[in-house]
């Protein structure tokens, strides 16, 4: 991936970037970080680029000349236009979802301003997004671009190593993450928590998932609002259980897999609330064997979104309508239908739990 920050400061962008796991990433080629200096593309023999605002006003704004010539000079070398981030209080406060989008292209411009801004001509003919880290002013946008290159490198592959990298990034089920403790076992006559020494990976994991919702209650109860727990239910052949478990593991570090080709599991009764997602993945012998009932009977939601993964061509097949039918009479909220989804080879399940997590969003909004 590679990111072109327009700046007046370039230095500060460069003296961040070239440290730490940044900085090693840029080295191994897994991204590269472009300054440019908007200064460059001043038609003022002083390299000025800023003048006074019109109307009147304290301070000084930048001239949208520079900053076109500047952009338009990054599009010639990419020989096109790609998505372009303005850095500013007024933008939409980034988040992790956000983080992910970006980290889809393979160019991303990133526009700091400085002063009083920009002239407000050249942001309409130029810019795609308006971003803000946080609800607060700084004296520029480069921070901010060096806060989004951070955020969105972890997403490049190859940028962090095994050691450094989890499965999951927090913040992705809006869940603040769980505390952490290594050695010593006792510190300032503090032990650690007796279920990490267990060895019981699903004690842990259930521990764990108690103290995100805990501390995310306590420390931003706004994200808790947001959250939810993700269950994958599926039944067919081998592919559809290998596309359950990616994709389940994908789009939440506590999603629950549930293997409805287990007997056991067909006679029980599932509840579920508004606050939680069913990922539904079936093949064409899920109604072979008699799993329409199972599911159209046997699950009933409260307003529960439900994604459908589903290997027929299209969701007017008879058998997969009339089971959303009875899905939505069972309180169920149908987001999305993916369907010929089958070939884990084929299925993008980053991107497309990306989707979904959007999806979600759009409706809390």
């Amino acid at each position: 991936m590679r990111f072109h920050v327009l700046t007046l400061f370039p230095e500060m962008i460069e003296n961040v970037v070239n440290t730490s796991i940044i900085g090693r990433a840029i080295k191994q080629d897994h991204i590269e970080v472009d300054t440019v200096n908007i200064r460059d593309y001043s038609a003022n023999k002083h390299m000025r680029v800023d003048d006074y605002p019109y109307g009147g006003g304290a301070g000084m704004v930048m001239e949208a000349e520079p900053v076109y010539r500047a952009m338009q000079k990054v599009n010639e070398k990419l020989g096109s236009k790609p998505r372009t981030v303005y850095l500013t209080p007024q933008g939409k406060v980034l988040n992790q979802t956000m983080v992910e989008e970006f980290a889809q292209c393979e160019d991303l411009i990133l526009l700091c301003g400085h002063y009083e801004g920009i002239d407000e001509r050249v942001l309409e003919e130029t810019v795609t997004d308006y971003v803000s880290i946080g609800d607060y002013v700084l004296t520029g946008g480069e921070l901010g671009a060096v806060v989004m290159i951070d955020a969105i490198s972890r997403f490049v592959p190859g940028v962090l190593s095994n050691e450094e990298s989890s499965q999951f990034e927090s913040l992705q089920d809006n869940l603040l993450e769980y505390p952490h403790y290594t050695r010593p076992e006792v510190w300032h006559e503090k032990k650690v928590p007796e279920v990490l020494l267990c060895g019981d990976h699903k004690k842990i994991e259930s521990w764990r998932y108690e103290q995100s919702v805990k501390r995310t209650r306590e420390r931003r109860p706004d994200l808790l609002a947001k959250s939810c727990r993700m269950y994958g239910a599926y039944i067919g052949e081998e592919q559809v259980t290998e596309l359950a478990n990616r994709f389940t593991d994908e789009i939440s570090r506590y999603g629950e897999s549930m293997d409805l080709n287990r007997k056991k599991l067909r006679k029980q009764r599932f509840e579920f609330s508004k606050k939680d997602l069913l990922l539904l993945f079936l093949d064409k012998k899920a109604f072979a064997a008699d799993m329409d009932p199972v599911i159209g009977h046997n699950f009933t939601g409260k307003h529960t979104p439900c994604v459908v993964f589903w290997a027929g061509k299209s969701s007017e097949d008879e058998n997969i309508a009339g089971l959303l039918e009875r899905l939505e009479r069972r309180g169920f909220l149908i987001l999305h239908i993916f369907c010929e989804v089958l070939d884990p080879e084929r299925f993008d399940s980053r991107r497309e739990a990306l989707r979904v997590r959007q999806m979600l969003e759009k409706r809390k909004m």
